[in-house]
């Protein structure tokens, strides 16, 4: 059996369902989806703002795993139908080291909360 490990940090919010923030398991680190939520207002804006707090989430929830943004290897993200990239794909280099982690991105037909235009998760090497 794995030894499987909860993460879970104020710098973030608190999940919305019964998962954790994050499940370290050896050496991997895999993070429930973010939305991009601000933590101080509870407010969402617009796709850039959206991305920024979603990986603002995903570097806290890292952190408190002992890794950072820089060991991510694997992103999935769930794009609202319509949502421009441009904007996402500004916070992504301003927000990941070279050599940029793979990613898969997927347009959806809606996200949790209808002011969710994006939702991302991570896998991070420890």
């Amino acid at each position: 059996m794995s030894d499987r490990t909860a993460v879970s940090t104020d710098g973030a919010p608190t999940p919305t369902g019964p998962f954790s923030q994050a499940i370290r398991v050896g050496n991997l680190v895999f993070t429930a989806g973010q939305a991009g939520r601000n933590r101080d207002t509870g407010q969402m804006g617009d796709i850039g703002e959206q991305a920024d707090w979603a990986l603002r989430n995903i570097a806290a929830i890292l952190e408190a795993a002992g890794a950072s943004m820089a060991d991510v290897v694997k992103t999935t993200v769930f794009l609202k139908e319509g949502t421009p990239t441009g904007p996402l794909n500004e916070q992504w280099v301003k927000h990941f080291p070279e050599p940029l982690p793979a990613r898969s991105s997927l347009f959806v037909a809606r996200l949790k909360n209808p002011e969710m235009l994006v939702e991302i998760e991570a896998v991070a090497i420890v």
